[in-house]
């Protein structure tokens, strides 16, 4: 089921981009969308990350979650280390498109605890990283 356009026109108005739907048969997230945050757009981010959306899209700089449908319940869905779940990865199901798209927009404009886990875990890897490079040296 593909998620209503009155829903992600909330997130477009936002500032975020939106994703065009997956395919109805995708295996993770069929009929889904990828939101994402532009670092043009005030909101939550993470320090040195840095990904383009698409070929001339935006820069976003925060992860981006997943919106889909499945099992009676709109999921959406941050997941970024292989094999995870890691720090801040999440999946929350929501009973109706309205709640995960407030969710989507608390995660990357507002006030979110996944987002402050993600936020530490980045800088625990970071101060790991120094004291290996530092070790190199």
């Amino acid at each position: 089921m593909k998620a209503p356009e009155y829903c992600l026109d909330r997130l477009r108005a936002a500032g975020l981009v939106v994703s065009e739907p997956f395919v109805p048969g995708h295996i993770a997230f069929p009929d889904g969308v990828t939101v994402g945050k532009p670092n043009t757009v005030a909101g939550n981010s993470i320090d040195g990350y840095e990904c383009h959306w698409g070929i001339d899209g935006p820069v976003v700089d925060a992860p981006c979650p997943y919106l889909h449908y499945e099992n009676g319940q709109w999921q959406v869905t941050v997941h970024e280390y292989i094999p995870g779940p890691g720090p801040g990865d999440f999946v929350n199901s929501w009973l109706t498109p309205e709640e995960a798209i407030t969710d989507i927009l608390n995660y990357l404009l507002g006030s979110h605890e996944q987002m402050r886990v993600k936020l530490r875990g980045r800088a625990a890897f970071k101060e790991r990283l120094a004291r290996i490079e530092a070790e190199e040296r």
